[in-house]
């Protein structure tokens, strides 16, 4: 076995898929978006090539992974803090008990950015090298 118990060939792929993706530019990627807001879900990354809906669907699944796998993370987190379609209706609801969405997604990005700063933290202090290969981590509120 080669690299990361890879044969040869499998790391060379494995390369040239982080090159494409946004693993060489920030050094993560996203592969996986769930309750997206409307506006990622009708993001149609074929659009270009002229593919309508419903033709090819294995082709737009794969586009669909790439189009996440190459977002920079100012991409990732507007969408993931879009709560604009959320409702919120202020005629009912006394306004200063409640948060409005933006409020809302402010609060839960500044816990996020904390936590995400404690793991890094953690992971840089710890006292021995680790082997680590790649890890997952998922985000949710």
């Amino acid at each position: 076995p080669g690299w990361q118990g890879k044969s040869r060939i499998a790391a060379l792929r494995q390369s040239v898929v982080d090159g494409l993706t946004n693993s060489r530019a920030e050094g993560f990627r996203l592969e996986g978006f769930d309750g997206q807001p409307a506006g990622f879900k009708s993001m149609n990354p074929l659009i270009d090539l002229g593919v309508l809906q419903g033709m090819a669907e294995p082709l737009r699944k794969k586009a669909s992974r790439v189009l996440l796998q190459r977002m920079p993370a100012v991409d990732i987190f507007m969408h993931f803090l879009d709560l604009r379609q959320q409702a919120y209706e202020t005629a009912e609801m006394d306004s200063a008990m409640f948060l409005t969405p933006s409020e809302y997604a402010e609060l839960v990005f500044s816990q996020i950015v904390l936590r995400l700063v404690k793991l890094a933290i953690a992971c840089r202090t710890t006292p021995a090298p680790q082997k680590w290969i790649g890890s997952s981590i998922a985000l949710g509120f």
